[in-house]
């Protein structure tokens, strides 16, 4: 932008084109200088749709920049006083942002009108460099940033500023002023004097360019004026959440005589057809999104959730695939839905686990079978039990920081490296780096200079008179994995390792679902020594 353009035309078509226009709107902010006027907003005031027209009249503000707040106003009737409460100060101009200052000491600062931030039920939190950001969470869970306010300047969505708008039927008035100040006379800059009102439909300013003899100021510039922002026109409220206006995802549910593939929505009941008990089978890789963000999902035996939001039963338990009644797909929300059909299969020759053909089809309980389900299951039952027995537990709980190694823990979806690796940093985490060496070690002599976990783990077993170096050698191998294959470049230790695992010659899901099986015989053969009431 030209600093020594004293007629602001930059800013003007900037004003006259592109603003109330943009994603983001700033509807209050304090310029730095004079000079810097480039984002040109700089305050704001919620206009009641019948006072626009007298509100684009002038080019003034119709609100103080810290107005807004309640009183009193007096006026006489017959000769008496008579004092009234005021809201605002003038009916139907409301700020949609306040100017919040304070006598004494108190710093200023600025806030967004209470009512707009009930309407969206925004919740607050600090960004690292103290902007406050406030936040829209829709009934799916989806959030969304709406507005940003900082010490100086506060930004709002053009989409929530309309539907605000329609829903109260008022405007925005967007209030602008900019100065610039030169050294020269206008007759050095070739300028000519201007004192003029440019309006239009939505917006009315005033541009001045005089001679000013202040000092070592020669000239000026001003712009003043407004700019008005109409509510949404098909106003469709978001606090409204209306399910007529819902999609359904389509899914596979079967093949036809021609090999084509047959389609159903998943807007299916009791008594449609096909209905709403139809299965629908998916790759296991569907699962890799949910497992991938266990701060947000969960994948649980026989089900995946967000927590608050939403839940869907599935049949997670066969090694190959799942499967959900068509029926329920249609409590997720329609993102999931297109998330689920990108890995949809055709039913053609599979079928649903024993586990969950118990469960579902003849309403018995049964536990899990697929080993990273049944490994949590057992993993939980054993803490309980040797905590009863010893007063600790085995495995150390993890803690909050590092609870997603267990909430996130699966056999891999695919053959990737990464996905493998991350698994293997998790198991080793909770079978190795959790073993709870302060009690291991109590009254034991160890002779072993600097002893790690599995060493302490290793002696209190000798002590209880188990020997299981086949164990013991699993769990060393287990960490040798995690230290030469994850935590370091893997190099000539990590091929010696990769043999013990089969590394090259199994799938990773493979080795993986074999490692999970491995602890979970750990598991048993420790109940069976130590839990296990023997009988004489």
């Amino acid at each position: 932008m030209d600093t020594k353009d004293l007629t602001f035309v930059d800013l003007r078509r900037n004003i006259e084109d592109k603003l109330g226009k943009t994603e983001w709107v700033s509807v209050f902010e304090f310029l730095d200088s004079p000079a810097d006027i480039d984002r040109g907003t700089y305050f704001s005031a919620l206009i009641a749709n019948d006072k626009v027209k007298d509100v684009l009249e002038n080019h003034g503000w119709d609100l103080r920049i810290d107005g807004g707040r309640p009183g009193f106003c007096t006026h006489h009737a017959r000769k008496k006083p008579i004092t009234e409460y005021y809201r605002f100060s003038e009916e139907g101009i409301e700020p949609l942002v306040y100017w919040r200052t304070f006598t004494g000491k108190q710093e200023s600062y600025l806030e967004i009108s209470e009512e707009f931030r009930l309407y969206f039920n925004l919740f607050e939190k600090k960004s690292s460099d103290g902007t406050k950001v406030f936040i829209y969470t829709n009934d799916d869970g989806d959030e969304d940033d709406v507005a940003l306010v900082g010490k100086n300047k506060v930004s709002i969505k053009l989409k929530y500023i309309k539907e605000f708008l329609a829903a109260k039927q008022m405007h925005l008035a967007i209030y602008f002023e900019a100065m610039r100040f030169l050294e020269k006379a206008l007759n050095e800059l070739n300028q000519a004097p201007i004192d003029e009102i440019k309006k239009k439909d939505n917006y009315v300013y005033s541009l001045c360019v005089r001679n000013l003899d202040l000092r070592d100021t020669k000239s000026q510039g001003w712009l003043l004026g407004k700019k008005l922002i109409a509510g949404s026109k098909d106003f469709n409220p978001t606090i409204w959440e209306s399910k007529e206006n819902e999609k359904y995802e389509e899914f596979i549910i079967g093949v036809d005589e021609n090999g084509k593939e047959v389609m159903c929505t998943c807007n299916a009941d009791y008594q449609s057809k096909p209905g709403f008990l139809t299965p629908v089978f998916f790759k296991r890789e569907v699962l890799k999104k949910y497992y991938d963000n266990p701060d947000t999902y969960s994948v649980e035996d026989g089900g995946i959730r967000r927590a608050g939001f939403w839940h869907l039963r599935v049949m997670n338990n066969h090694r190959d695939h799942i499967v959900v009644w068509l029926g329920d797909i249609k409590s997720i929300p329609y993102k999931e839905q297109a998330h689920l059909r990108a890995f949809n299969l055709t039913p053609s020759g599979r079928k649903i686990s024993h586990t969950d053909f118990t469960r579902n089809i003849d309403g018995n309980f049964a536990d899990p079978e697929h080993p990273e389900l049944y490994f949590k299951y057992k993993f939980n039952l054993f803490q309980e039990g040797w905590h009863n027995k010893f007063g600790w537990h085995l495995f150390k709980p993890l803690s909050d920081e590092d609870s997603h190694h267990m909430r996130s823990l699966h056999v891999p979806t695919t053959e990737g490296q990464k996905e493998f690796d991350d698994q293997i940093g998790s198991i080793t985490k909770i079978m190795i780096d959790s073993l709870n060496e302060e009690e291991l070690k109590k009254g034991l002599v160890i002779n072993k200079k600097s002893p790690r976990g599995i060493d302490k783990f290793e002696a209190f077993l000798d002590f209880h008179k188990l020997i299981v170096p086949d164990m013991i050698k699993f769990l060393q191998k287990l960490q040798n994995l995690r230290s030469t294959g994850v935590a370091h470049r893997k190099g000539a230790n990590y091929e010696e390792i990769k043999k013990f695992f089969h590394i090259g010659v199994k799938e990773p899901p493979t080795i993986f679902e074999d490692i999970l099986i491995k602890c979970i015989r750990m598991m048993n053969i420790l109940e069976n020594h130590f839990l296990i009431e023997k009988k004489l």
